[in-house]
């Protein structure tokens, strides 16, 4: 999965119509990509462009490390079980994308970045122990980055039936009504930006982010869960 998420499917027919109504807001990067057409499916490209023009990211991520966080070593451990399995060279290019993906956190007027992570995501162990320690102490190290916020969703938090359901909100300056929902399904995407959608997620997400723990509070609980691995 290209940005680790996993929902059920919604239909390659809303993907498509989605991903048509939100061409024209993915411009200035449109291109960069084409270097890797051949290891990136076209619907997952126009989330590359979107993602590069954004002003603001929020991604609420339930069973893993979200795709931008994501170390070397976590990355390569989660393709190990893919199936098929993909060849070396695959591997690389899907290692190498990711990675250059993740620029937008060091960028001086990149976007500003919000996370949720579920608990759970904290402690499912991909790859060996030294690849979970190293993967939580980044973590920390980037939630300690001023453009971003990095939350958790804790075990025992209150829940609603949606946290399930994963989703990034791309923002586009401060009009709302250019917003676009991200949401990946198994062979495709969808690219919700109809009002009533955008709203609806926007609520979610609100509510996801009273019910997990601050971002102090979190790095502390990523600290505790990586020294845990350590002992």
């Amino acid at each position: 999965m290209w940005n680790t998420t996993s929902v059920a499917p919604a239909g390659a027919c809303a993907a498509s119509a989605g991903r048509s109504s939100t061409r024209s807001r993915a411009g200035r990067q449109r291109g960069r990509w084409s270097t890797y057409r051949n290891a990136v499916p076209d619907w997952f490209r126009q989330y590359l462009d979107l993602e590069g023009d954004a002003s603001e990211i929020r991604w609420y991520q339930p069973e893993v490390v979200p795709g931008i966080l994501q170390i070397e070593p976590y990355i390569r451990a989660m393709n190990a079980t893919a199936h098929p399995r993909p060849d070396a060279e695959d591997l690389d290019r899907t290692v190498a994308i990711r990675l250059e993906r993740q620029a937008v956190l060091r960028q001086e007027s990149g976007p500003e970045l919000s996370f949720i992570l579920s608990e759970s995501a904290l402690r499912r162990n991909i790859g060996d122990v030294d690849t979970m320690s190293a993967q939580l102490r980044h973590l920390v190290e980037v939630g300690n980055q001023p453009n971003v916020s990095l939350q958790v969703f804790p075990f025992d938090a209150q829940t609603y039936e949606t946290t399930s359901f994963n989703f990034i909100i791309l923002r586009f300056g401060d009009d709302a009504g250019s917003d676009v929902i991200y949401v990946e399904t198994f062979t495709d995407a969808d690219y919700l930006d109809r009002p009533d959608a955008v709203r609806a997620y926007t609520r979610l997400w609100d509510r996801l982010r009273a019910a997990a723990l601050g971002p102090v509070e979190s790095r502390k609980l990523i600290q505790q869960l990586a020294g845990e691995l350590t002992r």
